[in-house]
């Protein structure tokens, strides 16, 4: 198989014996692929410098097998400088990527989806709202995606005034407070109505509802991780701590 200029970023590099890469990228039509990229670390190569995350990049590759050889690369536009809170957030939106596709499972419109959102983190929209309306698209364009606007199994409107339990695969049922105290969270996560519509929505200005969106949406990712841990999200909390201390 050989492709030409192929719109791409890159995910992730490891080196590969002496002068090579083996370097993970997502591209718009061919999803998750894997590339070695022979030579680019020599300091001689005019590709090092484009090698790099976050970079829109037009690709080329050949060859057949789990790792085609990438024969181009060049980048569109100029390389853009992000703020460590900006930085780690991105390579948070990178692990996730790398960890819930699969490989030359092609999604497109999460493709221009991403490259939105990393317009969005260098044009400094709270990385908070960012990272959630990322983090539902993703499971969304995984066949996960959340119900938050009805209860689960019905056409039944969610209220902002409720109490509601998210179970997994399911959705919110409706729960009351007595309920709540006698069962813990043993099946979902629970969570407001309000919190539920304003993550429908978009509406990230409430502080107690964004915390608990992002509970949800957490703790149904790390259920489709299967218990792999994200080392972004860690090396992201030291940083955002550092910031805020």
């Amino acid at each position: 198989m050989r492709v030409q200029s192929q719109p791409a970023f890159l995910l992730h590099a490891r080196p590969f014996r002496e002068t090579s890469l083996i370097i993970e990228v997502f591209s718009r039509q061919y999803g998750r692929v894997g590339l070695l990229a022979r030579g680019v670390r020599n300091p001689k190569s005019r590709k090092r410098a484009l090698v790099m995350p976050f970079q829109s990049l037009l690709l080329g590759w050949s060859g057949k097998g789990e790792l085609p050889l990438l024969t181009s690369i060049e980048a569109t536009g100029s390389a853009r400088e992000l703020a460590a809170e900006q930085r780690y957030a991105a390579f948070y939106l990178n692990e996730l990527l790398l960890k819930l596709l699969h490989r030359y499972d092609a999604h497109e419109s999460l493709f221009d989806f991403y490259s939105k959102i990393l317009d969005e983190i260098y044009q400094g929209v709270p990385i908070q709202h960012i990272l959630r309306r990322f983090e539902k698209e993703l499971l969304s364009q995984s066949g996960y995606g959340l119900i938050l606007h009805h209860e689960a199994g019905s056409s039944r409107p969610v209220v902002a005034e409720g109490l509601y339990q998210y179970i997994p695969e399911q959705g919110p049922r409706p729960v009351s407070q007595t309920a709540q105290e006698n069962h813990p969270e043993e099946q979902g996560i629970y969570i407001k109505g309000k919190s539920l519509l304003d993550y429908y929505h978009d509406v990230f200005y409430d502080k107690e509802s964004l915390k608990e969106c992002r509970r949800l949406v957490r703790h149904l990712l790390d259920r489709q991780l299967g218990g792999k841990p994200l080392h972004s999200r860690r090396v992201f909390h030291q940083v955002l701590s550092g910031l805020q201390s």
